[in-house]
């Protein structure tokens, strides 16, 4: 493997063990996700006044996951069309990202003892809050299923876009990966507005959705696309 993607893989490794030590501190040290979720919901009427809005269910959590599931599976279709380019390789990581950062977080949920707002005592639900440290070291019968989020992991795979092009555009890159952290962003504000997911539910979702496209990135070999030769007009490898 080449030095340059040593050192990235490398510095991503660092950076992802770094942010995630702070995510799990910034979350059981404090209570901001209390202190988020508090915002949105009506505690005289003990109700989420937009948990049933037009268009926060229908059109943003309906709608708009049904556009990306489309995306999604028009990736997969792409990246199996250009499985002789000189860039198969990394449209290769497109594709699995599709699939794997999709399942990995459902698998998640499955095993997730964490509840969602709505189901937490504070709002009106039955069980208590627990961020992800305070879930590990807890002994949980009630499992709620709410973490990682669910919806946020329909938009988080198009991360991969940020290493289509890269190094050769770095810069490009770094536009594609605020976007679609942007995009998660937005989408996870949305249900949090709902009380389907608390802050930390999103946040480490796309830490998860990151971690996934790397390592992707690394086991599947995009490294060895040659460097310079990965545009959409480069020709296809015999």
């Amino acid at each position: 493997m080449p030095i340059f993607w040593r050192n990235f893989y490398l510095r991503q490794g660092l950076l992802l063990a770094a942010s995630g030590l702070g995510l799990l501190l910034l979350f059981h040290l404090t209570r901001l996700d209390i202190l988020l979720e508090d915002a949105w919901f009506a505690s005289s009427d003990a109700v989420w006044p937009l948990r049933n809005a037009w268009w926060s269910r229908t059109l943003i959590h309906q709608w708009l996951r049904y556009f990306l599931i489309l995306a999604a599976l028009g990736c997969i279709v792409l990246s199996w069309k250009r499985r002789h380019a000189v860039d198969a390789l990394r449209w290769r990581v497109v594709g699995a990202a599709c699939v794997v950062i999709p399942l990995a977080v459902s698998l998640g949920k499955r095993a997730s003892p964490m509840h969602c707002p709505w189901d937490v005592d504070r709002y009106g639900g039955a069980a208590p809050y627990f961020d992800l440290f305070s879930a590990v070291s807890a002994h949980i019968t009630n499992m709620g299923h709410c973490f990682p989020a669910g919806f946020v992991s329909c938009a988080s795979w198009l991360f991969a876009f940020a290493l289509l092009r890269y190094p050769e555009q770095p810069r490009a890159s770094l536009r594609i990966w605020l976007g679609v952290a942007a995009l998660c962003l937005s989408m996870g504000a949305v249900q949090q507005m709902r009380g389907a997911h608390f802050f930390s539910h999103v946040l480490w979702t796309l830490w998860l959705s990151w971690a996934l496209v790397v390592l992707l990135h690394a086991t599947l070999g995009a490294w060895r696309t040659p460097a310079g030769k990965a545009g959409p007009d480069a020709p296809a490898t015999p």
